[in-house]
């Protein structure tokens, strides 16, 4: 694990994802990306390093269909997005309509995953994650000991307490897929608040429990990029 103090950690961020696809660049790739303030690495990733091998969705989903809540909505609007299917990008799309439950729409979200797996047995997974005050990282949030993130699901979609979060409902990749899956991961962590969260990342007596964002411990090559 690699951690980089920058001034400008959106731009290195986006380098470090940029590189990392480009060094898989003859393989398929699948690239997660996390929503929230992770959302402006995305305007640093090169376009070149985009292409038909590579697949875009998001590592988490707000079940939202409201366009300012839910995370794919908002990346499909970015200049990143238009890029990457311009040059033929594939999508798993993680949009929410009026019709969909919650059950469904993870359901959906996971069948999509291990269809893209069994399609590419030797292809590459990357992700952006981001991270909040409270360690929380993708739609895993600590202290939420009724929901199984390291059983045999690669997706969970439960409801929150509104103590926790005012996007209740969510649908999340687990611990499992991150563990199995993820061969490459960009940290992001940006603000005075993060720098305790950081801390205990390197904490060894922690648990993902308590700090969700602790699994980064467990992947094989992870940058966190900080301020």
């Amino acid at each position: 694990m690699e951690i980089v103090i920058c001034n400008n950690p959106s731009e290195t961020a986006g380098e470090v994802i940029s590189e990392a696809l480009r060094r898989h660049r003859n393989t398929a790739i699948l690239l997660l990306l996390s929503g929230g303030s992770a959302l402006s690495i995305l305007e640093h990733i090169d376009s070149d390093v985009l292409g038909p091998h590579v697949t875009i969705t998001t590592l988490d989903e707000r079940f939202s269909a409201d366009p300012t809540i839910n995370n794919f909505a908002q990346i499909e609007v970015t200049d990143f997005y238009i890029n990457a299917r311009a040059r033929g990008t594939q999508v798993i799309a993680t949009r929410i309509q009026e019709s969909d439950t919650l059950g469904e729409s993870g359901k959906r979200f996971e069948n999509s995953l291990r269809e893209w797996r069994m399609n590419n047995p030797d292809g590459v997974v990357l992700a952006t994650m981001g991270v909040g005050e409270d360690g929380h990282t993708a739609g895993i949030f600590p202290g939420d000991f009724e929901n199984d993130f390291s059983g045999d699901d690669w997706v969970v979609s439960y409801v929150v307490p509104e103590t926790i979060n005012p996007y209740r409902e969510r649908i999340t990749v687990t611990y499992t897929f991150l563990r199995t899956q993820l061969a490459e991961v960009v940290v992001y962590a940006v603000g005075e608040k993060k720098k305790s969260v950081i801390a205990g990342i390197t904490t060894p007596l922690n648990t993902v429990e308590k700090l969700p964002i602790f699994i980064v411990n467990e992947l094989p090559v992870v940058t966190i990029v900080t301020d």
